[in-house]
């Protein structure tokens, strides 16, 4: 796994979110993952592209905090 997505997955665990969902996308040979929080809805989606973290919220599935919380976490990477 890359460092960057180590850094990503390790900042949402400090925030108290867990992988719901952990699959290699075979398309692309990317790692990808589905966080958030154990009983609250809402979805964070984190790609490992190599080169790359992609981070996505699908409108329906922000949950009132996911698209919030990818926003800080892309400003961070920075």
């Amino acid at each position: 796994m890359e460092r960057k997505a180590k850094q990503v997955l390790a900042e949402c665990a400090k925030h108290g979110l867990v992988v719901k969902l952990d699959t290699l996308e075979k398309k692309r040979m990317a790692r990808h993952w589905h966080v958030g929080f154990e009983k609250q809805p809402g979805v964070l989606e984190i790609t490992d592209l190599g080169d790359a973290v992609v981070l996505k919220v699908a409108s329906n599935r922000d949950g009132g905090w996911a698209t919030a919380f990818a926003r800080e976490l892309a400003k961070k990477r920075r």
